[in-house]
């Protein structure tokens, strides 16, 4: 009876393992949040969940520190800043040091 007890958790185990693969918090949130907007806030075919679901997991994707999103995201305000021909967002402790140190160089000629 004991040796049927352990088969069937080291089974459960395994089974849990290879069937579920390991999902972040971040995926799992938007990949929810992906199928959600599709389907439900654009109306469009039930057959496209899995699309959104796996741009959901590459969303919630850490890479090099950094959710994927957040990278597309800035990277599409960048874009859309450049499109609609705005100024665009600068550092301006670099620009007035680059100012201070070229107006230096004048006075010492």
């Amino acid at each position: 009876m004991r040796g049927t007890a352990q088969f069937k958790t080291e089974f459960i185990r395994q089974s849990q393992a290879t069937i579920v693969p390991k999902v972040t918090m971040h995926q799992f949130l938007s990949m929810l949040a992906f199928s959600v907007i599709g389907i439900g806030l654009f109306n469009l075919p039930s057959w496209s969940t899995p699309f959104f679901l796996i741009l959901g997991w590459a969303a919630g994707y850490y890479y090099n520190g950094e959710l994927v999103v957040k990278r597309v995201w800035a990277y599409l305000r960048v874009w859309l800043r450049q499109l609609l021909e705005r100024q665009q967002i600068v550092d301006i402790q670099s620009e007035w040091d680059a100012a201070q140190v070229t107006g230096s160089t004048r006075l010492n000629r």
